[in-house]
């Protein structure tokens, strides 16, 4: 090994902006700045690769760190840091697969820095906060120059591996998801060698709404990750148990759709067909632990009630 290839890559010189206003920071994006939060990607991407060079801050947008947790959603600002998430009790009991996604990014140090929105942006086909935005129902709330608004469902946000539907000069202002309530449950689970910074060889995200009995299903989503080149909505075979009570042998013909279903490919992880029988075995456990939250739900409700 030469002593080139012993040395750190090095950060290049960097260009970095703090504007203060969704305006500013547009025109910087528009004129070719990357905005960035974190920016545990990005700046390793620069040292690797010597771009991006010219950054623009998001944490000084007051718009951007808004973290609130209202009566049926909790919008997260764009540059809300994973940490801030995971340290309110509020937002994980109202959005538990997501809640379990951004505790799985990384490991602490990282989670206080990254932001849930740039882990969206990234729009890696493994990012364990995206499956969970998708079953809670994900609008992203995106802010163009001179001033456009638009809202984009989650689902049509990540377009493939590394690339969003954004356009040139647009930034995402905030994220809003549903939160769970009565007889509503979710859940995510993945599988890795370790249980931290490290991507998923597979990971499942479902949600699922139970009937005034409490047994029979009314609504599921389910959502795979790292099985495709983004994430996948899986809810149409999860919805065969729309109507039924969960048993093992209808959750065995949902794991096995979703197996068959899915697109993995195989490298230096893992094979194909290792993803798919961890779809198989994922797609199960996460469904039957949402199922359990939902039956959690309804208990706490009766005891409020």
């Amino acid at each position: 090994m030469t002593d080139a290839a012993l040395r750190p890559s090095l950060l290049p010189e960097l260009e970095l902006h703090a504007p203060t206003s969704i305006e500013e920071l547009t025109n910087l994006v528009a004129g070719g700045c990357h905005p960035i939060g974190g920016a545990t990607d990005v700046l390793l991407s620069a040292a690797h690769t010597g771009n991006p060079r010219r950054l623009a801050l998001t944490a000084h947008v007051p718009e951007l760190t808004t973290f609130a947790v209202g009566p049926a959603n909790v919008t997260i600002g764009g540059a809300v840091t994973l940490g801030q998430l995971i340290r309110s009790a509020d937002f994980i009991s109202s959005v538990p697969a997501l809640a379990e996604g951004a505790h799985n990014v990384g490991s602490t140090q990282l989670r206080n820095s990254a932001t849930l929105v740039g882990n969206l942006c990234t729009a890696s086909p493994a990012g364990d906060t995206i499956p969970g935005q998708f079953v809670q129902g994900a609008v992203v709330e995106v802010a163009g120059p001179s001033g456009s608004r638009r809202s984009v469902p989650v689902r049509d946000f990540t377009v493939a591996p590394g690339r969003t539907s954004l356009g040139k000069g647009e930034v995402v202002t905030s994220v809003r998801v549903e939160r769970c309530g009565r007889l509503d449950g979710s859940a995510y689970r993945r599988f890795t060698e370790r249980n931290a910074i490290d991507l998923a060889f597979a990971s499942v995200a479902a949600r699922v709404w139970l009937e005034a009995d409490g047994e029979t299903v009314k609504d599921v989503r389910l959502a795979l990750g790292a099985v495709g080149p983004t994430v996948i909505d899986a809810s149409a075979w999860a919805a065969a148990l729309v109507g039924l009570c969960v048993t093992a042998e209808r959750l065995d013909q949902i794991s096995e759709s979703a197996a068959l279903g899915c697109a993995p490919i195989s490298d230096h992880r893992c094979s194909a067909d290792y993803r798919r029988q961890l779809v198989r075995v994922l797609v199960a456990e996460t469904i039957e632990l949402a199922v359990d939250r939902a039956h959690t739900s309804n208990a706490a409700g009766e005891g409020q009630s």
